[in-house]
């Protein structure tokens, strides 16, 4: 009896985790989080953010270009049970619009950090200037 009940706790709190597919865009709608605007093009500010979401203790898990996202996470560890971050992007005259979504993958997560402000200053140091709110 205590094994099945183990085995059923283990498999509820398993599906209880989110992964990263959740954070893809659908459409033009972007996942709610902090935008910001780069004076960089589009390409100069994706490549940058590739090495800033890295710096931060980030793994890029997907990369789509066209659909101009990219989605990392976080693993599972001691501080933490998991980060999901999604970066979009948005050409804004000749500069690009930054959204950055930071999500727990569990619900009980409660310490969770939030990834959107880090990796902003991050990407603003990798681009060597400030961003501004849109």
């Amino acid at each position: 009896m205590t094994r099945a009940l183990a085995t059923l706790l283990l498999a509820l709190v398993l599906s209880a985790c989110a992964s990263v597919d959740g954070m893809r865009p659908v459409g033009d709608a972007q996942q709610p989080g902090v935008t910001m605007v780069y004076q960089q093009p589009p390409d100069q500010v994706f490549q940058a953010t590739l090495q800033a979401l890295t710096m931060v203790g980030l793994r890029t898990v997907e990369i789509d270009p066209a659909r101009k996202y990219i989605l990392a996470e976080r693993i599972m560890g001691h501080m933490s049970n998991g980060e999901n971050v999604g970066v979009y992007f948005r050409p804004l005259g000749t500069g690009t619009q930054v959204t950055v979504a930071s999500r727990r993958k569990m619900a009980t997560n409660v310490t969770a950090k939030d990834f959107a402000m880090p990796v902003h200053l991050q990407l603003g140091s990798v681009l060597g200037g400030m961003a501004k709110q849109p």
